[in-house]
Parts: structure tokens; sequence; C-alpha cells
């Protein structure tokens, strides 16, 4: 079996990249060159590794050689840095002129539009990095570890994939609110169900579970209340304080909007949702640092969770 870094920079090109020119101009190769590599990898794995689709996607075994691909490149290059003096000695290389070593992530939006951003900015301007940050449900997460699209992720589930490990952060709890407005109009009489029926609900987006859990935790009936749809963090936020709808919103997030009274909770009802921070287990320096980073980011504005031991597999 051949796994070259060649062959295995060229499946990691296909799959970011979508078509096989892309890869080639990523790659500065031509198409050709590209297919018969993908091809002899395939031939050398004894494996389909990529379904020839648009865009083309792995296979369950080319996930397995394109997450070794991305740990590979990430630590190949901290390597080259630690050679040249760059990763360690800052006084006699600045920062700037150190090259950035490309570290992807997976976070969910509310964490991203909370705390999160400050310590991916800290990491930043600690370390030669440039980070990509996938935003997507913290409940899916896990799944872009699984083919090799990030390095770690914030996740809800408990559970550590194979290979990684697995850090509690803590809870995130969301409040329902609404401006004192809106439940004046909609809900005069209080909160019950033929008010529930009726007032506009805010959601993130069609997939947003935590809103429905909301309802069902208020109601003892299936409620299926008008929707407003705004899929970006703040900007949902925003609109509750503006009226839109009711929604529950991160208590890390909404606490000013609580003190000042422009939002205001209309029951003792909230849900806690439980945050870790799932990475693979590499030797890299830089995936250690970033780890230390968000535990201790997660640590400052973030309920602690009940067990603060990490957990592996």
């Amino acid at each position: 079996m051949d796994l070259g870094s060649d062959a295995l920079r060229t499946l990691s090109a296909v799959l970011d990249a979508g078509t096989f020119d892309a890869a080639a101009d990523q790659l500065h190769i031509t198409p050709s060159a590209v297919s018969q590599r993908i091809k002899a990898l395939e031939v050398s794995v004894g494996r389909i590794l990529v379904r020839r689709t648009k865009p083309i996607t792995a296979t369950r075994d080319g996930e397995v050689l394109a997450r070794m691909a991305k740990q590979w490149n990430l630590l190949t290059l901290e390597a080259q840095l630690e050679l040249t003096g760059d990763l360690d000695d800052a006084m006699t290389t600045s920062l700037t002129d150190r090259p950035r070593v490309h570290l992807p992530i997976a976070a969910n939006a509310d964490s991203l539009a909370t705390w999160l951003l400050p310590t991916l900015a800290r990491f930043h301007r600690e370390n030669p990095v440039a980070v990509e940050v996938i935003r997507d449900d913290e409940a899916v997460n896990s799944s872009r570890l699984v083919t090799g699209e990030v390095m770690g992720a914030i996740t809800s589930d408990p559970l550590p994939i194979r290979g990684t490990t697995l850090r509690p952060l803590g809870i995130m709890r969301y409040l329902p609110v609404a401006t004192g407005q809106f439940l004046d109009t909609w809900m005069p009489d209080g909160v019950d169900d033929a008010s529930l029926a009726k007032a506009p609900m805010v959601q993130f987006d069609r997939n947003d579970e935590l809103q429905r859990r909301v309802l069902r935790m208020m109601s003892g009936q299936r409620l299926d209340p008008p929707a407003v749809y705004i899929p970006a963090s703040t900007e949902y936020h925003r609109a509750i304080e503006a009226g839109m709808g009711w929604g529950a919103v991160p208590l890390a997030q909404i606490a000013d909007a609580l003190d000042s009274g422009r939002v205001v909770t209309f029951t003792d009802l909230h849900v806690d949702v439980p945050l870790y921070w799932q990475y693979w287990k590499l030797g890299s320096s830089l995936l250690r640092t970033l780890t230390e980073l968000v535990v201790d980011g997660a640590r400052r504005h973030l309920i602690a969770p009940p067990d603060t031991d990490s957990s592996s597999t």
C-alpha cells in the first residue's frame, strides 16, 4: 500500500475543491495528473475513495485517508516550522513573518457569537495560524471530525470518536424570552396552549430542534406556531429584541438585554445544552494550545460542567 504525501495531498485537494479541474488549479498540475493520482491511490489501497459526482465526495474509505491527509499536513507544517525555528522562537522571527498553518475547526453559531471568537483571536495573536471555522449545529459537528474536514469541534455529543479526545466545556443555558410589548400583544393572559399556537416563534432555521424542544416543554400539545427564520446567531437575538417573535437565547448572549428590560423571560423553564471540545489525538503543539485556550474560554462564560474529566478513545 503506497500512501505517499503527493497522493494524500491530491485526495485532500480534490475533496476540498470538489472537482478534478479545481484541484488541478490548486496543485498546479493537470486534471489528468490529478485523475491518475487518485486512481493510483485507489488501486494501491484496493478501495474506491471518491464518488465522482459534482461536487466530488469521499466514500467511507476515502474519509479515512482524507482525515489522515489533513492530520499529516498539519504535522508536516509544524515540523517545518520547528526545524526552521519559527514555531517556538518568536525572538528571532517576527510572528508577522512566519508562515501560517491552516487549522480547520467546527463550531456552533451561538458559541461563535458569544465566547469563542475572543478565544480564537487570542490564538491568532500568539501563534502562526489561520483558523477556518466551519459553522454548524453542535449536534452534528462531530461528523466533520469523522470525515477529516476539521481537526477539532465544539459538539453536544458526549461520546468521543475513536482516535479523539473529548473535553467537557460547560453548559450553555437557553432562556425563552420576548419583548414586553410582544407578550402584551400575543400572550395577554399568560402562557397557554392557545397563545403559544398563535404567537410567532423565532427559529434559527428549519432544523432548529431547540426551539421546538422549548415549545414542547411549555405545552402538553403538539403545536405548530408561525415560524420566523433568522439563520444567524446575533441577528436571531436582534429579531427577538425587535419584537418579531419569542425564542430561546443563550444566557451569555441575552444577559444585557434582560438587565436593561429590552426583553423579559415569560416562563421559569430553560434548556441546558452541554458542550464538549473534541479533537484528534495528534502530536500537534498548535492543536494542544488551541485546546487549552478553548477550555479556558468556555470556563469563563459557560456554566461549569458536572464532570471536568477528559475522556478519549
